[in-house]
């Protein structure tokens, strides 16, 4: 870990209110409709009578609505050891598994090119992580896109130890921190090599907590905000919890992952669906 840096606001920076006027010495008419009844009256006191206008104030939703702050680490993947087998665009960027994943980059691009993209499966084990991961590095290659990987599975938190670092700031903390604070800062790991930006979770800090789907929602919606184009989550699997359902909310569509020879065309369906339709962005076979 080295080399901790921060990424302002894009855009305009905070807003400063304006002070309220000075209080008036003078003994106050009454309301505002019997001055203008005094001005009618008195001619003298018309031509005295200034209308002032306060200045506006900014809404606490405009403020909402301001990019986040985001700090970040960077962290560069060991030299030392061969990196994770899943990290098919680094371990083998030439191969005929790697081309599928930017193929797959390009076929959801063609869907409304979809800012936050939910990737899922029917049942553990089907490949999700490995799509969502490489999906990300596809859409980040060569600088094309700023992308965010987001660990989304709070009971079986993976991407940490994928990229082989402890994350700073763990994601499941700082979404309780921020369901109350909204406007802090948030906290990612930057891979340079890999144009990637990851909020991970640390899975030693309190694993198989649930998903808060309200503070989930607010860092989706915070995040969504920053200096990405694209935010991809690594979800839990569909069947068997409510999770993915609770995310898809969050997120502008949902990429199912099947297994070749170990998916069921049965737990498909039945991820179908428990998913809503028009969420469902298409799915992605593994070999």
């Amino acid at each position: 870990m080295a080399d901790t840096k921060r990424f302002p606001p894009q855009g305009r920076g905070n807003p400063t209110s304006s002070a309220p006027p000075p209080a008036a010495t003078a003994r106050p008419a009454g309301p505002l409709t019997d001055l203008a009844d005094l001005a009618r009256k008195d001619p003298e006191l018309s031509r005295k009578t200034v209308m002032i206008q306060t200045p506006e104030r900014q809404s606490p939703m405009a403020v909402v609505q301001q990019p986040p702050q985001i700090d970040v680490v960077r962290h560069e993947l060991p030299e030392d050891m061969p990196p994770d087998r899943r990290l098919v665009l680094v371990r083998d960027s030439d191969s005929e598994r790697a081309a599928a994943f930017r193929v797959l980059r390009h076929h959801l691009l063609e869907r409304g090119r979809p800012k936050v993209v939910a990737v899922s499966s029917p049942r553990d084990r089907e490949g999700k992580t490995t799509t969502a991961v490489n999906l990300a590095l596809a859409l980040s290659e060569c600088g094309r896109a700023r992308v965010l990987l987001i660990d989304g599975n709070l009971r079986r938190p993976e991407l940490a130890g994928l990229f082989r670092f402890v994350p700073p700031w763990c994601f499941a903390e700082q979404l309780q921190v921020h369901r109350e604070q909204t406007l802090l800062p948030w906290g990612v790991v930057d891979i340079p090599t890999l144009h990637l930006h990851v909020a991970a979770i640390n899975p030693r800090r309190d694993p198989g907590r649930l998903l808060d789907a309200p503070a989930f929602a607010i860092a989706v919606e915070r995040l969504g905000l920053g200096p990405y184009d694209h935010l991809v989550i690594d979800c839990p699997s569909v069947l068997g919890s409510a999770d993915v359902n609770l995310i898809q909310d969050s997120a502008d569509g949902v990429l199912l992952v099947a297994r070749r020879k170990q998916s069921t065309g049965r737990d498909l369906k039945q991820a179908v669906e428990q998913l809503t339709p028009s969420k469902i962005l298409g799915t992605a076979l593994l070999e």
